[in-house]
């Protein structure tokens, strides 16, 4: 499947061009693992103060919840 992909030949660029519109930290990258290691990579932050107040505003149970799964990872 080729959905929501571009191939880029070596030595040109890709130009995209999206509504950046949902709040929070959001990945572009090529899915071969190495690719990602050597710098092939990006991330967009969108509406940085609008997840901060997602973040800041999210209700007491849901953040407990949250902690014990990350606390759970480590």
């Amino acid at each position: 499947m080729r959905r929501d992909t571009v191939t880029v030949p070596s030595g040109w660029h890709v130009v995209l061009r999206f509504e950046a519109d949902n709040p929070g930290l959001w990945a572009l990258h090529c899915h071969i693992a190495w690719h990602m290691e050597g710098g092939m990579f990006v991330s967009f932050l969108e509406r940085p103060d609008d997840l901060k107040a997602l973040v800041r505003d999210i209700p007491p149970a849901t953040k407990s919840l949250a902690e014990r799964f990350c606390a759970s990872r480590q």
